[in-house]
């Protein structure tokens, strides 16, 4: 019995520790710019690839679009963008750790929640005026704590998340110009004419 729960101990350690390692603190940031022939169809796909992959779009104008996606599908991003466009032109993918950013704002919430609770001990062993400063600071205590709490929300968006910024360049199908000859009367035959009477 004791070495069964040796084990089942030992195999919950293992799997904690797996976790522990395959937990990501990175963020990742895509910047291309893609050539395509319909820009407005282009859009449309990349947002509803978006949606299907579990993300979201922040920003969407005639030729640029923002969305996020699930950081894991950043490479799949890529593949996707090749299969849709004419080209990729332009491409770029950073890569930011955040460990140091979230453990700083962690410990700075805790300091403060801290003293937050050591100023509310106080407030019933002060005088008025000392009952007025404690709570104004009470009140910034409270404020910074709401800031590096959104703050905090925001990287951990980050490290799920993936930032995608796709700018598109599209191609023109316009008629060829024409091309001025140095025999005059090349220049006098109306071609489109020529062709549809055959010749």
């Amino acid at each position: 019995m004791k070495i069964v729960k040796y084990l089942i101990l030992t195999l919950t350690f293992i799997c904690s520790a797996v976790t522990i390692q395959a937990e990501s603190y990175l963020s990742h940031t895509m910047r291309t710019t893609i050539l395509v022939s319909d820009p407005e169809h282009t859009l449309d796909l990349i947002s509803s690839w978006a949606d299907e992959s579990g993300g979201y779009y922040l920003y969407r104008s005639v030729n640029r679009i923002v969305i996020r996606v699930q950081s894991k599908d950043i490479g799949k991003l890529r593949s996707y963008l090749e299969e849709i466009s004419e080209a990729i032109l332009d491409i770029s993918i950073e890569t930011e750790d955040l460990r140091e950013r979230l453990v700083a704002l962690r410990s700075g919430i805790k300091s403060r929640e801290e003293i937050l609770q050591k100023n509310l001990s106080y407030l019933d062993r002060t005088d008025v005026k000392g009952t007025l400063a404690i709570e104004q600071e009470i009140k910034s205590l409270l404020g910074e704590i709401e800031g590096l709490k959104g703050q905090l929300r925001n990287l951990e968006v980050n490290r799920k998340f993936a930032t995608g910024e796709v700018n598109l360049n599209f191609m023109e199908e316009t008629l060829p110009v024409d091309i001025t000859s140095s025999f005059e009367w090349i220049n006098s035959i109306d071609f489109y004419r020529f062709i549809e009477e055959g010749f």
